[in-house]
C-alpha cells in the first residue's frame, strides 16, 4: 500500500509503507464490521474452521452461548440441504476462481435453517489462506407480524418451552438439536452441548445400541414408531420410562437425512401403574382368601358326607370279615375230617348253620356294593381335594395356554356347597375348545365369583317366589377370534338403577356382611385389563341375569415394529 507524504526536504514524494499487520487491521476494521447487519465470517481454508465472526453473525449462530463457538466448522454452520452444494460447487469455485456468489442455507443457533444470499471469497493473509463469507437473508418479512412469527422463532419457542423431550438427529444418529427439557434431562445446562453427541455418550451401551438400531431402521424404511413405551437405562444406573415417537427427518429434496422424535417421561405413571397392579393383586388375593374362607365350611361338609359313609362301610366290612372268618374256621375244620364221612356230615351241618346265622348270602352281595360305594366316596373326596388344590395354588402370573373347561369344572366343584341347595347347575362345555391364553389362578376366581353370585341371586329369588331349585347355566363356545363363556341364572336379576355400577369397586346390592363389593370389580379387571377381553351383562329384574365373557384366542402382541428390538 502507498500513500502521499512530505519529505525531509519539504517536497512532496511517494513513500512506500509496510502493510498493516493482521492484528492492526482487525483492530481498525473490527468495530466497523460489527456495525454491519449482515453475516460476516472468516474460516481457515485448510480445515474450514471458524476464525472470525462479526457481532451480527455471532448472535445469529449461537444466541444462548456466545463463548463456545469457535470450534465450529463451515459444514456445521451450513444447512443440511446445502451441504452437497458446499462440497461440489461452492468450495471448488472459491478455491479455483477465488469467489462464489449465490444462495444457500445456513443453520442458526436454534438449529433452524434460513436461506441466504452469500458471497464467498478466498484471501491469503499471513501465509495462510482464508475463506471469507458475507451473507444476508434472501427474503425479508412482508410486515412486522411476520418478523415475530418466522419458523425460526416459532421453533425456538417450542424447543425452549415444551415440557416434552424433542430432538433432531442426523443420519449417523448424532444430535443436531435438543429441546431445553431434554438437555435438562441429560444434565446439560446448555442444549448446544448436546450437538454432535449420541445416545452412547449418555445411556448404557445396551439401550444406546437398541435406539440406534431403531433409528437406522426408520432411515432405511421411512417408517416411524408412535407412542412406544421405552425403558431408558442410564450410565449411572438410573432407570426411567418414556413414551416415545420417532419419525424420519426429510431434507429439502424429500430424501431422509436423519430422524426426529418427541418423548414424554412416564416414569411416575409406570411407578403408579406398578403400585396399582400390586394393589389389585392384593385385593384379588384378599377376595380369594375371603372366598376360600367362606367355602371352607362347605368344602368340609362336602368332604364329610362321603367320609362318613366310607367310615360306615369300612366298619361294616370289618364286621362282615369277622363273620366270614368264623365260617372259614369251621370250613377248615370240615376239611380236616373230610376222610371220615360221619364227621364230615356233622361238620358240614355246622358250617351250613353258621352260614345261615351270619347271612352269608347277604354278605356276598352286599360287600361288592359296599366296596364300590366306598371307592366312589374316595374318588369324590379326591376330586374335591384336587379342585381345592387347583383353586388355591398360585399359578404363573403370565398368560399361558390353559384348559378353560377344566377351570370351570374345578370352580363348580369347589363352590358346590354354595349352589347345591338352591340350584341345579347345567353345563354345556364345548369339547373342541382350544387352549386359551389365560392366568388360570385369576380366571378360577372369575368363575367362582360369578357362580356364587348366581347361587345367591337364586337363593334370594326362592325366598321371594318359592318353588323348587333354580338353574345355573354354564356354557363355553368358540366364536373366532373369541372364546365365549356364559354364566346365566334364574335369580332375582339386577335392578335398573344398579346395572351401571355393578363393576365398580366396593359397590354391592347385598346386605351388610354378605359382600365386599369387590367380586364383580375383580371380574371386570381380570377379563378386560389382564386378558384383553370383554364382558357383557344382560338382566331382567325378577327373572335372572346372564354374564357373557369373551377372551381372545391368541395372545395380544405388543405394539412394536420389531418385538426383538427395544428402542
Amino acid at each position: 500500500m502507498t500513500t502521499l507524504s512530505s519529505s525531509s526536504e519539504g517536497g512532496d514524494s511517494l513513500d512506500e509503507f509496510k502493510p498493516l499487520s493482521d492484528e492492526i487491521r482487525l483492530q481498525l476494521l473490527g468495530p466497523l464490521l460489527d456495525t454491519v447487519p449482515g453475516f460476516i465470517a472468516v474460516f481457515q481454508l485448510a480445515d474450514l474452521r471458524l476464525a472470525y465472526l462479526n457481532k451480527s453473525a455471532l448472535k445469529r449462530l449461537n444466541p444462548e452461548n456466545v463463548l463456545n463457538i469457535f470450534h465450529l466448522t463451515l459444514p456445521e454452520i451450513t444447512g443440511l440441504s446445502s451441504l452437497q452444494k458446499l462440497q461440489s460447487e461452492i468450495l471448488p469455485h472459491a478455491r479455483v476462481l477465488g469467489r462464489w456468489v449465490g444462495e444457500c442455507e445456513l443453520r442458526d443457533g436454534w438449529g433452524s435453517e434460513f436461506k441466504t444470499e452469500v458471497i464467498f471469497a478466498t484471501q491469503n493473509c499471513g501465509h495462510k489462506d482464508y475463506l471469507c463469507m458475507y451473507a444476508r437473508e434472501s427474503s425479508n418479512p412482508k410486515n412486522v407480524e411476520e418478523t415475530h412469527f418466522t419458523d425460526r422463532h416459532l421453533l425456538h419457542a417450542l424447543m425452549a418451552n415444551a415440557p416434552d423431550s424433542i430432538y433432531f438427529k442426523d443420519a449417523a444418529s448424532r444430535f443436531l438439536r435438543v429441546s431445553h427439557a431434554l438437555a435438562k434431562k441429560f444434565g446439560l445446562e446448555d442444549p448446544s452441548k448436546a450437538i454432535g453427541k449420541t445416545d452412547f455418550d449418555i445411556f448404557t451401551a445396551e439401550h444406546a445400541s437398541a435406539a440406534y438400531a431403531t433409528e437406522q431402521n426408520i432411515i432405511r424404511t421411512g417408517i416411524g414408531v408412535l407412542d412406544q413405551e421405552e425403558m431408558e437405562t442410564w450410565e449411572e444406573g438410573r432407570i426411567t420410562w418414556c413414551s416415545s415417537s420417532k419419525l424420519p427427518l426429510l431434507g429439502a429434496d424429500g430424501k431422509i437425512i436423519g430422524t426426529f422424535g418427541i418423548s414424554r417421561d412416564i416414569t411416575a405413571k409406570k411407578t403408579a401403574d406398578h403400585s396399582r397392579r400390586e394393589l389389585e393383586v392384593q385385593l384379588q388375593l384378599a377376595q380369594k382368601l375371603e372366598s376360600i374362607g367362606r367355602l371352607a365350611a362347605g368344602v368340609a361338609h362336602e368332604i364329610n358326607t362321603p367320609t362318613q359313609f366310607i367310615t360306615d362301610n369300612v366298619r361294616f366290612l370289618k364286621d362282615a370279615f369277622a363273620k366270614i372268618e368264623s365260617v372259614l374256621v369251621k370250613y377248615r375244620a370240615m376239611q380236616a375230617v373230610a376222610m371220615d364221612p360221619s364227621a364230615c356230615v356233622a361238620a358240614r351241618a355246622t358250617v351250613d348253620a353258621l352260614a345261615k346265622e351270619i347271612e352269608l348270602d347277604y354278605l356276598s352281595s352286599e360287600i361288592p356294593r359296599c366296596l364300590e360305594q366306598s371307592m366312589e366316596g374316595l374318588n369324590r373326596v379326591a376330586r374335591i381335594v384336587l379342585s381345592l388344590k387347583e383353586f388355591a395354588h398360585p399359578n404363573s402370573p403370565e398368560l399361558t395356554p390353559v384348559d378353560l373347561n377344566r377351570i370351570i369344572e374345578t370352580s363348580l366343584v369347589v363352590s358346590r356347597h354354595e349352589w347345591k341347595y338352591v340350584a341345579e347347575v347345567i353345563t354345556d362345555l364345548a369339547p373342541d375348545l382350544p387352549p386359551v391364553p389365560c392366568v388360570a389362578d385369576e380366571f378360577n376366581q372369575v368363575i367362582l365369583n360369578l357362580v356364587i353370585n348366581a347361587a345367591h341371586a337364586i337363593g334370594d329369588a326362592l325366598k321371594i317366589r318359592g318353588g323348587n331349585l333354580g338353574k345355573i347355566f354354564v356354557r363355553t363356545r368358540r366364536e373366532p377370534p373369541w372364546i365365549v363363556v356364559e354364566i346365566e341364572d334364574t335369580g332375582t336379576g339386577i335392578p335398573d338403577e344398579a346395572r351401571d355400577h355393578v363393576f365398580e369397586p366396593f359397590f354391592t346390592t347385598k346386605s351388610v356382611g354378605k359382600g365386599t363389593g369387590q367380586g364383580l370389580a375383580i371380574v371386570h379387571t381380570v377379563v378386560v385389563k389382564h386378558h384383553h377381553g370383554t364382558i357383557d351383562l344382560s338382566t331382567v329384574p325378577g327373572q335372572g341375569t346372564k354374564f357373557t365373557l369373551r377372551l381372545p384366542e391368541q395372545r395380544i402382541a405388543p405394539l412394536s415394529p420389531d418385538p426383538s428390538v427395544r428402542s
